[in-house]
């Protein structure tokens, strides 16, 4: 029964205390919201904090959410949050290292398949934060330009000449190659 209820609907039960609402919710979200994690910050130890943290926060504020406002984006929205205030705490701190440092080095990488994997990576880090973001939200994730433009605040405009400009850097990366 849960499973055919919308997102919307399911979190207008979990607002009623339909704890079942919110265990559908999670098994919907919670992986899509890990890999969102871990695209971003690729630390597995600050994912599993903000992983929680997210969760958490849905269940907090849930008397906050608005039915007319699609879930997927609010949901979208916390993780996308914290994803910032980390990284500015990390700025902030010196540490801002996004990937892991065993893997920067090519010449360490074997020729397994690994070395695509690599190139996506320093690709993907060479891009802007904003623009890494939006190509994340919408070609990883799944979201529609107007639900990427909700989570980063910015217009759908704004949002489709981020991940253009993200598709150009990233096609001249590849013929570079």
């Amino acid at each position: 029964m849960a499973s055919s209820l919308s997102d919307e609907e399911l979190m207008k039960r979990y607002q009623s205390g339909d704890e079942a609402a919110f265990e559908e919710i999670y098994s919907r979200y919670g992986k899509k919201i890990y890999g969102f994690l871990m695209r971003r910050l690729g630390q597995p130890d600050d994912c599993a904090e903000l992983f929680q943290e997210t969760f958490l926060r849905l269940h907090k504020g849930r008397s906050l959410y608005r039915p007319e406002m699609p879930f997927k984006a609010w949901v979208y929205t916390i993780a996308n949050t914290l994803i910032r205030d980390r990284l500015r705490t990390k700025v902030r701190s010196g540490a801002s290292q996004l990937l892991g440092g065993e893997e920067n080095s090519i010449a360490e990488v074997i020729p397994d398949g690994r070395y695509k994997l690599l190139f996506f990576k320093e690709s993907l880090a060479k891009l802007t934060d904003d623009q890494r973001e939006a190509i994340i939200l919408s070609r990883l994730q799944g979201l529609r330009y107007e639900e990427i433009a909700r989570v980063m605040g910015r217009s759908t405009e704004a949002v489709n000449q981020l991940i253009q400009r993200a598709m150009h850097h990233l096609r001249e990366c590849i013929d570079e190659s």
